[in-house]
């Protein structure tokens, strides 16, 4: 999957910057309130950029969660992903010369709409004054296939949504990138089994990849088939020993079976790769604490408090410890 970060990803082996205060995809995801597939989602479509990233683990500075902060007001607002798709398309028409419009700190959000504030005044992102907040429109959802998304108007082929596709009939330029933009679609609307259908046909047709095991485990685990996610962030690890966000989830798959043992291998096997990954202390240290060793446990709390002090588990990071504020 392509990456396109907003400043240059270092090389995590020589003069790595430190990962501490930045936030990966699941603390983002749990900071603003949506899923980790959204964020995943507009991480995607570059409308969210990593800083950095260590063995294929995506960081977000405050920068990015500023503007997740105001994708996820829209999400709650009540617009649709294709509805925010939208908008986010007239902002770049309206402010071509800005790289980055979603961080314009006169950007707001009214009626589930994006608005500039202009000193004390109110306006469309076309430019109509709007003279209070009683005056602006409600905005409409239209019907998705009035005006689709980009990804919407690439609808998966009938063979592929039936899964029937004869192997030997494949043609060769039926590329990988054309089965993962289907593949992609289907997450987006939902049709997670789908889209676990697809993701395994790209295994067929391109061979081993920790990538599209990686996922193809995601899709499982969303749809909560656990033993199937198990397996395939398996081979995710066994394709690649250092994707550590593979090795992650493999940890709490592991732990919602409540292979507690296991469990623990993977996140120490994550943290063998990428000592500083916050997330990693912080579920190992909950496996731990359910395996009556507190000691060992209270040693990832404080190390997850120091990498991500305003992450939004700390609070919970400071009960364990029987703490109230950041010693």
């Amino acid at each position: 999957m392509v990456r396109t970060p907003h400043t240059s990803v270092l090389d995590a082996e020589t003069h790595p910057p430190s990962v501490a205060r930045w936030y990966t995809l699941a603390m983002l995801a749990e900071l603003v309130h949506v899923p980790v597939a959204t964020i995943r989602r507009w991480q995607r479509r570059g409308i969210l950029k990593e800083c950095h990233s260590v063995r294929r683990l995506s960081y977000f500075d405050f920068t990015e969660v500023t503007t997740a902060r105001l994708l996820a007001e829209l999400f709650h607002a009540g617009c649709s992903l294709s509805s925010i798709d939208r908008q986010l398309r007239e902002l770049e028409r309206h402010l071509p010369e800005d790289e980055r419009p979603l961080a314009n700190p006169a950007l707001v959000v009214v009626d589930r709409k994006l608005i500039l504030r202009r000193g004390d005044d109110l306006s469309e992102l076309g430019g109509q004054l709007l003279i209070d907040f009683d005056s602006i429109d409600e905005v409409s959802e239209r019907d998705p296939a009035d005006e689709p998304s980009v990804l919407a108007l690439e609808q998966p082929s009938a063979e592929v949504a039936a899964g029937t596709i004869p192997i030997r009939s494949v043609p060769s330029e039926f590329h990988l990138s054309g089965l993962q933009q289907e593949a992609l679609t289907w997450e987006e609307q939902g049709e997670l089994a789908r889209a676990a259908e697809t993701y395994r046909m790209m295994l067929v047709v391109d061979g081993p990849s920790a990538d599209v095991n990686f996922s193809l485990a995601d899709v499982l685990y969303r749809m909560r088939d656990l033993a199937a996610a198990r397996e395939r962030f398996y081979m995710a690890v066994e394709l690649d020993e250092e994707f550590v966000e593979a090795r992650a989830m493999l940890g709490c798959v592991l732990s919602e079976n409540n292979e507690l043992d296991l469990a623990v291998a993977a996140f120490e096997g994550a943290l063998s790769f990428h000592g500083d990954y916050a997330d990693v202390h912080y579920h190992l240290a909950g496996v731990l604490e359910q395996l009556a060793k507190p000691i060992i446990a209270e040693q990832h709390w404080r190390r997850f408090l120091e990498l991500s002090p305003e992450s939004p588990w700390a609070e919970t990071a400071r009960v364990r410890l029987g703490i109230s504020v950041v010693e």
